[in-house]
């Protein structure tokens, strides 16, 4: 769950603390250049190219899966995951409410995160069965009838307009952050650092060695599903 501090504080009386690890970011980032490339090359029908892409999205999906639970502190999903209701009545008081120091996600920020990892995991499950015109593009087309892999198709298209629906949201509500707290949330996600109050719980950074131990079994597991 999200910590957060009752006591004001001004800029200058905060220090900087590392709150999101290099494993984030570099996750953070990629996924956002990987998906741009992905619709580039369903646009343009390299669909070699696209299949590629979508396979390092599904390893780097899946180890952020591992990491949610064996991770840094501001990754793991227990850990800013509040109920619902909370994550509501946050939202609702959005533009009245004072500004609380959260540590990584806010209370809606973090359903937000996982509403886009679930969304962008099923579009590229269904992409694992997709054909078109031009190739038998997906690595898991041929197990499922006809009808299904028609399903399946639809579904595809689907996912990726649930995916940008989402991605507006998130990116107009960076905005807003901007605009009406004075608080910039790219620039955290970039450096990792977040200025904190001197009293805030800094939250523990998992080691190097751990993430690639985990990016390894991710690609492990991901050969595997493409390979079913």
């Amino acid at each position: 769950m999200d910590k957060a501090s009752k006591s004001p504080s001004t800029e200058f009386a905060r220090e900087p603390v590392r709150v999101w690890d290099l494993s984030v970011r570099v996750f953070h980032w990629s996924i956002v250049a990987l998906v741009i490339a992905a619709y580039v090359t369903s646009r343009y029908n390299w669909m070699t190219c696209h299949v590629w892409l979508g396979r390092l999205i599904l390893t780097l999906l899946i180890f952020r899966g591992l990491w949610g639970f064996w991770g840094s502190d501001t990754a793991r999903f227990h850990r800013f995951l509040v109920r619902p209701s909370i994550a509501l009545a946050y939202a609702r008081g959005f533009f009245s409410q004072p500004e609380a120091t959260h540590i990584g996600h806010t209370p809606a920020g973090g359903w937000m995160m996982l509403a886009l990892i679930l969304v962008l995991s099923m579009q590229v499950l269904t992409g694992l069965f997709v054909h078109n015109d031009v190739a038998r593009v997906g690595p898991l087309f041929g197990i499922f009838s006809a009808n299904t892999v028609d399903m399946l198709v639809s579904a595809h298209g689907l996912f990726f307009n649930f995916l940008m629906a989402l991605v507006t949201i998130h990116i107009a509500a960076v905005a807003a952050y901007w605009i009406v707290k004075r608080r910039n949330l790219v620039r955290p996600m970039t450096t990792g650092i977040q200025y904190l109050p001197p009293c805030a719980e800094k939250p523990e950074i998992m080691s190097a060695r751990r993430a690639l131990s985990l990016f390894l079994l991710a690609v492990i597991i991901a050969t595997l599903i493409g390979q079913l």
